[in-house]
């Protein structure tokens, strides 16, 4: 016995009613007067990604971001290497150390790794704030250049190339390159 069942068979009007109206939406497609025809709309698409990426702003962002992660590395390097040199000595001195100098050892040991994983987490937060606050400052440039790429080529919508969500974009329509070039333009002037 088949356990699958259409859903529709319960109601039989219902499945003749659906395609009753999926012929009716074409047709009525088709019948539309010819002014509503002509009448075409102009879309564009832009990758935010790439523009974001390859902007004045953008590329600052970066550098400010790869700079502070460099900085982040080099203090997390720094306290695992006295991590490791109290290993280091732990070990060295495991037989000729005290109970209480290791344990005191131990107990420094502890402390630094607590506060290297909590270094790490500050840090992040940092950085995600810096990043979050750049591309507030980028959206901020990226408005009025829309604006005016929209206003000038006339285009009644401008979506971003998703993937996903934009299926297919011919290259005439995509003008990330136009506003990465504006972009620079303005930082420039």
């Amino acid at each position: 016995m088949n356990s699958f069942r259409n859903p529709l068979a319960r109601v039989p009007h219902l499945s003749t009613a659906v395609v009753l109206l999926a012929t009716l939406g074409a047709t009525c497609w088709l019948a539309l007067p010819a002014t509503a025809q002509e009448a075409s709309i102009k879309i564009a698409v832009v990758d935010l990604e790439a523009v974001v990426a390859l902007s004045p702003g953008g590329k600052a962002l970066g550098k400010e971001l790869e700079d502070f992660e460099a900085q982040v590395k080099a203090e997390v390097e720094q306290m695992r290497e006295s991590a490791r040199d109290i290993q280091t000595r732990m070990r060295d001195g495991a037989n000729s150390l005290s109970e209480d100098k290791l344990a005191e050892m131990q107990k420094q040991l502890e402390d630094l790794n607590i506060a290297i994983r909590r270094l790490v987490d500050d840090k992040q937060r940092e950085g995600q704030k810096k990043q979050q606050e750049g591309l507030r400052e980028i959206e901020k440039q990226l408005e009025p250049v829309f604006n005016a790429i929209r206003d000038e080529e006339g285009y009644d919508l401008i979506l971003n190339r998703v993937p996903g969500v934009v299926v297919m974009a011919g290259e005439r329509v995509d003008i990330t390159q136009k506003v990465i070039d504006r972009l620079e333009a303005e930082s420039a002037g």
